[in-house]
């Protein structure tokens, strides 16, 4: 990509976030304060999910103070929602970007019998990817919206 097409991209044009039609979204568990939470239909790394930022922005500074906030309590309770229902070994945090530029957040369980432990997760080739059927994404989106909603109630 050329430097213009970036800055196209970063300044919202064409944004599939902004305009709900990107891929990762396609699953939304929750709607919270700070963005939106979808589940991705991983089968290694059940109960993968991404906050998407309410607004666009690229970078975490772009949030004002009470924004960055929200942020961090919404990617701390949907790290919390996963933990209680996958019950992963571990969880990985991520903001990265360079292909998406809109604020996001990967939340990734990892198992010790994932088959990548001690790998990070986009070194699996895509031929080695496996999805959750669609009876299970679904109870497992609705477990997740139903532990965040607790949480956020409780």
């Amino acid at each position: 990509m050329d430097r213009a097409g970036w800055l196209r991209k970063r300044d919202g044009h064409g944004c599939g976030v902004c305009a709900g039609t990107d891929g990762a979204m396609k699953r939304v568990v929750a709607r919270l304060r700070s963005g939106v939470v979808a589940l991705q239909d991983d089968g290694d790394f059940r109960g993968y999910c991404i906050l998407f930022a309410r607004r666009h922005v690229v970078e975490l500074h772009e949030l004002t103070a009470a924004e960055r906030h929200d942020w961090i309590e919404d990617a701390a309770a949907i790290s919390e929602a996963v933990q209680r229902v996958c019950e992963p070994d571990k969880l990985n945090v991520a903001m990265l970007g360079n292909l998406t530029p809109h604020l996001h957040c990967h939340v990734v369980p990892r198992y010790l019998a994932d088959g990548w432990w001690g790998r990070p997760i986009w070194d699996r080739p895509a031929a080695r990817r496996t999805a959750l059927d669609a009876e299970e994404t679904e109870r497992l989106a609705a477990r997740l919206a139903e532990t965040l909603c607790e949480r956020s109630t409780g």
